[in-house]
């Protein structure tokens, strides 16, 4: 029998570079990953938007613009009789979300001037259905967090 010899491999596949190793905590305990902020997976927390039943909410920092675009549109399919949650209307939700990535940091200031330059250009447009689809949807998706 060549036990030795197959627990031997085992453990050389089972080693983990150096580099990868979990050796810190976060502030809340959680596992630090070395490279997270290099992709994007540093998760942050904002402030929700008034009327939320929670203070808080928690994401990926490279989601940010995907839960932008994913807040906005479900307002604009929002029910008119419901009221609990948020009551905004889209391009109040797009301007409080501009104001949480200014105070946040997530972006250089050319994108944070887009940004504030479409969410006032949303709340002027007639058309907003429209100008949410043409115009800021393909910028919130294509939006990519600062390197940490």
């Amino acid at each position: 029998m060549n036990l030795g010899y197959k627990g031997r491999i085992m453990n050389e596949k089972n080693q983990v570079d150096e580099s990868q190793r979990l050796n810190r905590l976060d502030a809340r305990g959680n596992w630090v990953y070395p490279s997270a902020s290099e992709s994007g997976h540093v998760e942050i927390e904002l402030p929700a938007l008034p009327g939320s039943p929670n203070a808080v909410e928690r994401l990926h920092a490279r989601d940010f613009g995907v839960h932008v675009a994913g807040k906005i549109e479900s307002s604009m399919q929002r029910q008119p009789y419901l009221r609990s949650g948020p009551q905004q209307s889209p391009p109040q939700i797009f301007r409080h979300y501009t104001a949480v990535a200014k105070g946040a940091g997530l972006m250089d200031s050319g994108a944070l001037k887009r940004m504030e330059q479409l969410a006032s250009e949303f709340a002027s447009e007639p058309d907003s259905r429209e100008y949410f689809a043409q115009v800021v949807k393909p910028y919130l998706l294509s939006l990519s967090p600062k390197r940490r």
